[in-house]
C-alpha cells in the first residue's frame, strides 16, 4: 500500500496507472484462463471525462478480470429515454448508466434499476469505507464534487467571510458578489435559508417563501449571476468580485494559478452522480461485480478523482492523497462537518415549482 501513496503523491496520476496497468496484467490472463469473463456495457456521456474513465478504471478491470467494458456516449436525457423504450420492448441492451445526483430520487428512472438492498448489501464496502452519502437504494456515488461559498483574501481588510451569514453581511464584508443561474437553484435558496437562521438539519422542506424574501436582502449586491465555469472563473481571475457559490473544481484551477481564494465549507452541498444497474440488465453479475471491484480498490478511486479534478467517495481512498489534497476535499473530517446533507426526493418531487418560481424571481 505504501508503494501506491508514494507514487500517487510524487509521480502523478500518468505515472501511478501505468504502474496498476502492470501490478494487475500478472493476474489477468490466469483468471481469463480460469473461466471468468464476458461483456459489460455501461452509458457514459463521452468526451475527455470518459477517456479517463476507460484508462484508469475500466481497463485495469477488464484485464484482471477479462470481462470487456463497452461504453456508449451520448446525453442524460438520451439515455433515460432510451432505457425507458428498450425496458418496455423486453430488449434492454444496457447494464450500466451514469445517472445525475437526483435519477435514482426519480420513481419513473429509479423503477428501471436494481435495488442495491438495505445499506447497499450488493456493493457492501459502498457503505462501510463510504463517506457522506456514498451508499443509495438505486445506485453508488463514486466521486465527489462540491459546490461551495470562496471568498477572495484580499479584497478584505482583516477577517475574511467564513459562512453564509457572511455573504449576506455586506456592512462588515463589503463587496460585489456572485451566484450561479443554472440548473440548480436550490442550492443558492439554501444558502439564503442559512444565512437567515434555519439549522441545517432543518433545511428541509425547503421555505421558499422565506428563501425568496432572504434573497432580496443580497440581490442588488449581486453583481453577477454566472451561467458557466469559465464565466465565474474569469470573474474571479479579474478579482471583480469578492465572493461567490461555484464548484470546488474551478476553485482549485485558481488557486493553481495563485489566486488569493478561500474556501468556506459551512453550508456546502455535494455534487453526486450515480453509478447505477439495471434491474433488466442482460450482464447484472457482471455489473455488480464491477461496482465491487471498484470499491475494493481505493488506489484505482484515488487516481480517478485526481485525474478528473475530483474526491473520492472512501476514506480508504482520500488516505492515499497527499495531504494538502486531502484537505481540500469535501469528505476531509473538518470540511464534511459542514456539508449539508440534501433531501433529493423532496428536491425531485417540487423541481416544477422551484424552477417556476426560480426563472419568475430573477426575471424581474
Amino acid at each position: 500500500m505504501s508503494r501506491w501513496i508514494g507514487l500517487i503523491a510524487r509521480r502523478g496520476v500518468g505515472i501511478f496507472i501505468c504502474v496498476l496497468a502492470g501490478a494487475l496484467f500478472a493476474t489477468a490472463s490466469s483468471r481469463a484462463e480460469a473461466g471468468e469473463g464476458g461483456q459489460l456495457v455501461m452509458a457514459a456521456t463521452g468526451g475527455d471525462y470518459e477517456r479517463k474513465l476507460r484508462e484508469i478504471v475500466f481497463e485495469p478491470f477488464s484485464r484482471e478480470t477479462g470481462i470487456e467494458v463497452v461504453l456508449v456516449g451520448g446525453t442524460a436525457s438520451e439515455f433515460w429515454a432510451k432505457a425507458k423504450a428498450m425496458s418496455e420492448i423486453g430488449r434492454l441492451e444496457w447494464d450500466m448508466l451514469e445517472a445525475g445526483s437526483g435519477d435514482v430520487y426519480v420513481p419513473e428512472r429509479s423503477s428501471l434499476l436494481l435495488d442495491l438492498g438495505e445499506d447497499c448489501a450488493l456493493v457492501p464496502r459502498a457503505k462501510s469505507d463510504g463517506a457522506g452519502q456514498v451508499c443509495h437504494r438505486f445506485g453508488v456515488v463514486p466521486i465527489y464534487g462540491a459546490t461551495l461559498l470562496t471568498a477572495n483574501r484580499d479584497l478584505f481588510n482583516g477577517d475574511v467571510p467564513d459562512d453564509w451569514n457572511d455573504f449576506f453581511n455586506v456592512e462588515d464584508f463589503p463587496g460585489p458578489r456572485s451566484l450561479p443561474n443554472f440548473g440548480t437553484p436550490w442550492r443558492v435558496l439554501i444558502g439564503a435559508l442559512l444565512a437567515d437562521g434555519v439549522r441545517p438539519d432543518e433545511l428541509f422542506p425547503l421555505d421558499l417563501d422565506r428563501a425568496f424574501e432572504k434573497l432580496e436582502e443580497i440581490r442588488p449586491h449581486i453583481s453577477l449571476w454566472w451561467r458557466t465555469g469559465d464565466q465565474i472563473q474569469r470573474t474571479l481571475r479579474d478579482q471583480e468580485i469578492a465572493m461567490t457559490l461555484v464548484w470546488n473544481t474551478r476553485i482549485d484551477f485558481l488557486l493553481n494559478e495563485d489566486l488569493p481564494l478561500q474556501r468556506v465549507w459551512e453550508g456546502a452541498t455535494l455534487n453526486e452522480a450515480h453509478w447505477v444497474v439495471f434491474e433488466a440488465a442482460p450482464n447484472r453479475q457482471n455489473a455488480l461485480r464491477f461496482l465491487n471491484w471498484y470499491f475494493d480498490h481505493p488506489e484505482v478511486q484515488a487516481a480517478f478523482a485526481r485525474a478528473v479534478a475530483a474526491s473520492p467517495t472512501t476514506n480508504s481512498a482520500l488516505a492515499l492523497l497527499p495531504v494538502k489534497e486531502q484537505k481540500n476535499s469535501p469528505i476531509f473530517p473538518d470540511n464534511l462537518k459542514g456539508v449539508i446533507k440534501v433531501d433529493y426526493v423532496w428536491l425531485a418531487e417540487h423541481h416544477g415549482v422551484i424552477a417556476e418560481r426560480w426563472n419568475s424571481w430573477i426575471a424581474r
